[in-house]
């Protein structure tokens, strides 16, 4: 729609007397027998503009109603930019939403690996901690028999025999543990 107001160089509260005045200033200044060949054309249709806008400015009930129809307008594009704005608020909103939803799903994710990689560590420890007690376990029993064998092969040995029962006979300590054994 056509800003007659702006057509005619005028404020929107403008004096029928001004809006008279601005309409005499424009239509000398852009009447077409003042204007060369080549700008005519163009100050016919400015004229023509002139004309329609003074036409319903002049007139206070055409003014009265073509006010009321760019209030209407106006008030309409207003509404339009603010659910214009609401929609982006909510476009906005919903993405925030999403992007905080897939953040928390993906840290749940990570939660969960964590938690599964941190019971899958423990069972390896154990069965890791399992292991070394065995391998201890079977090296003290092979020091134990190894020493067996060394004891029993001293003790078969008439030499060495006849030494350790004199030791056994001759040392307390030597009875007491041996006879604690026993």
């Amino acid at each position: 729609m056509k800003d007659y107001y702006e057509i005619l160089e005028v404020n929107e509260k403008a004096s029928k007397e001004v809006i008279d005045k601005a309409y005499k200033v424009l239509a000398k200044k852009y009447h077409p027998d003042l204007q060369e060949d080549k700008n005519k054309k163009a100050a016919e249709e400015k004229i023509k503009t002139l004309n329609e806008a003074y036409e319903v400015l002049s007139n206070p009930e055409k003014r009265k109603a073509y006010d009321e129809k760019v209030a209407r307008m106006k008030a309409e594009e207003e509404r339009k930019k603010i659910i214009q704005q609401q929609n982006y608020t909510n476009n906005i909103s919903t993405v925030y939403a999403n992007q905080f939803a897939n953040v928390q799903k993906q840290t749940e994710k990570e939660k969960a690996a964590n938690k599964e990689f941190q019971k899958e560590y423990k069972k390896e420890l154990r069965k890791l901690k399992f292991e070394g007690f065995i391998r201890k376990l079977i090296a003290t029993v092979i020091v134990i028999l190894v020493l067996l064998i060394i004891c029993f092969i001293i003790y078969k040995i008439p030499a060495t025999n006849k030494w350790l029962h004199s030791l056994y006979e001759n040392n307390i300590f030597i009875k007491a543990i041996v006879d604690a054994i026993s």
